[in-house]
């Protein structure tokens, strides 16, 4: 089909029309750079993409190649369509099922505390994965973010306009391709002084759209119009828009901040990176008070919700954000334009139910892998895995390692829930039950401990956040009991990848709760000895929060540890 200027525009397919060995169902998406249909194919649905033979649909295929990530859609492989004479490359994608994240947000009103727990902070920590792997997305908005039906998790699509930061040609020259409402004051400048360079792309292009994309879920207005307004570019280039606290009173002053450093005109001025974004947002969750619990706006729904009882049914967050790795089993045959490979795989690990702590985990690492039919084009113009025969593949690889850098330590208090918590400890109100209770007493780090922290470059002596698990969606706090708890580090400590498994054990004081952690499951699923002692910057334990009792103790499931050389 041709458009006006005589150029190919984009195939358009009917329902049960066969294209590459997948049956049609229906268009999901049509735009400048491709269609995207809802297909199956051997009773498993996918979503395909159309995109041209070009430079750029190239590009797209080589970057979505490089992510091997549970929050960016996978990549199953490609062929080429029509097989005779073939213009089109045939992007085989998981097919995420949810809502867009703007769809999302209008449905359900969360909280700001929500709103970073459930979609922030993780999406951040997906860019920075996205970014270690050499991709800048360049399109970041809303559309492109599905929050996934299955489990809550806000997954990256459409890397149409992608762009590598190494090894590849410069495919625009004034300007990236990108949505105008979402180009960062950077591009715009070099637009502006162009002098027939390609544009210098930058992750920091994704996280300013990001920080639009923030400002739009807390105000429900984008910070700088849209584009039916004639000085878009110029607004974004000159203009401070009001702080979204100022629009809605509903958003906490320390995260529409957050929000304005993320949209400030010069970029050193913001984040250096979007790791260092999701450190600020954690940091921003281990300080929020109730007005963080607060909906954004003012619906018939109920705005402040009540204390679960330690009793009532708590849902689960998904235990792994991040996969350790992926190993593909390649077995070429079978006819059409997409031959099917074998992949090795394991069921998902299930959920613990509430209260439950594993005593003694075994090294699980076929539990970090997401399972997946792969496909690869039988005529190859490129492939998706590495040839590997499944007796190769028995095993997964290992996660890459992060790149090193320093921890800061944690900042003061910039909201008053310390103020709430120590008003909490006080009161003789606030925790029910036994009020004898001691810390822990002195004990000895487990031999081995101080190795395993030079062994992956952890930078000592600096305090480093982690979330305990049961993590509940709804009341992003931690129901805990004493004994056995499991943890996941939030941001990567050195060479220790984001996400990694921590093992301890939960003690109750009078009004704290205590926490010591002494083995960590390592990407390959060897089990390490380390020495973490859970602590705030008011000293050892995190105090309890009202609604606790002798047995269920409440506190902040994002919380702070730090490696020690002897439990105090």
């Amino acid at each position: 089909m041709l458009d006006e200027k005589g150029e190919l525009s984009g195939p358009r397919f009917a329902p049960g029309t066969e294209v590459a060995g997948f049956i049609i169902e229906e268009t999901i998406a049509s735009g400048s750079f491709g269609t995207v249909y809802r297909a199956r194919r051997s009773g498993r649905p996918y979503a395909i993409k159309l995109v041209r033979i070009d430079p750029r649909g190239d590009r797209e295929a080589a970057a979505l190649r490089l992510m091997r990530h549970p929050n960016v859609v996978s990549f199953h492989g490609y062929g080429l369509w029509p097989e005779d004479a073939p213009h089109w490359l045939v992007l085989a994608l998981e097919l995420v099922e949810g809502l867009t994240l703007d769809a999302w947000a209008a449905r359900e009103n969360p909280s700001a505390l929500e709103l970073v727990t459930r979609v922030l902070l993780p999406f951040a920590l997906t860019l920075a994965d996205v970014h270690d792997a050499g991709v800048v997305h360049r399109d970041i908005k809303e559309a492109n973010i599905i929050v996934r039906e299955a489990d809550g998790q806000p997954v990256l699509v459409d890397f149409g306009a992608a762009g590598l930061k190494e090894g590849a040609p410069r495919l625009t020259l004034r300007l990236p391709p990108g949505t105008a409402e979402y180009r960062s004051p950077e591009a715009l400048r070099f637009a502006r002084q162009w002098e027939g360079e390609p544009y210098p792309f930058a992750p920091g292009d994704d996280l300013w759209a990001m920080g639009v994309v923030t400002y739009a879920l807390m105000t429900r207005t984008l910070p700088f119009g849209d584009r039916s307004n004639l000085g878009l570019n110029r607004a974004i280039l000159e203009t401070t828009p009001p702080a979204p606290h100022v629009l809605n009173p509903r958003v906490p002053l320390a995260l529409s901040e957050l929000c304005m450093r993320m949209l400030d005109k010069e970029p050193e001025a913001r984040y250096p990176d979007a790791r260092a974004l999701a450190e600020d947002l954690a940091e921003q969750c281990t300080q929020a008070d109730k007005s963080w619990r607060v909906r954004l706006f003012p619906e018939a729904r109920q705005d402040q919700r009540p204390d679960p009882t330690p009793a009532e049914p708590r849902r689960q967050f998904p235990a792994r954000w991040w996969v350790a790795g992926l190993v593909l089993a390649v077995v070429l045959g079978g006819a059409g334009a997409f031959s099917l490979l074998a992949p090795w795989q394991q069921p998902p690990s299930k959920e613990m139910p509430p209260g439950q702590r594993e005593q003694s985990p075994p090294p699980k690492p076929p539990q970090q892998v997401i399972p997946r039919q792969e496909l690869a084009p039988g005529q190859l113009t490129g492939e998706v895995g590495n040839g590997a025969t499944p007796e190769q593949s028995s095993t997964p690889a290992p996660a890459a390692s992060a790149t090193n850098r320093e921890e800061p330590s944690m900042t003061k208090s910039k909201t008053t829930r310390a103020l709430l918590a120590a008003g909490c400890v006080a009161g003789s109100a606030c925790v029910s039950g036994p009020q004898h209770r001691q810390p822990p007493k002195p004990a000895d780090c487990p031999p081995g401990a101080d190795a395993t922290i030079k062994r992956f470059n952890i930078l000592p002596l600096t305090m480093k956040r982690i979330i305990i698990h049961p993590f509940d969606t709804d009341y992003p706090d931690a129901l805990v009991s004493e004994g056995p708890v499991t943890g996941e580090i939030l941001p990567p400590w050195g060479d220790l990848p984001g996400h990694t498994h921590i093992y301890g054990e939960l003690f109750f004081g009078k009004s704290h709760v205590y926490g010591r952690f002494t083995r960590v499951r390592l990407p390959d699923g060897e089990m390490a000895p380390i020495c973490l002692e859970m602590s705030t910057s008011k000293g050892l334990g995190i105090a309890m929060e009202p609604g606790s009792t002798s047995e269920k103790a409440r506190v902040s499931n994002i919380m702070s540890v730090e490696h020690v050389l002897h439990f105090q």
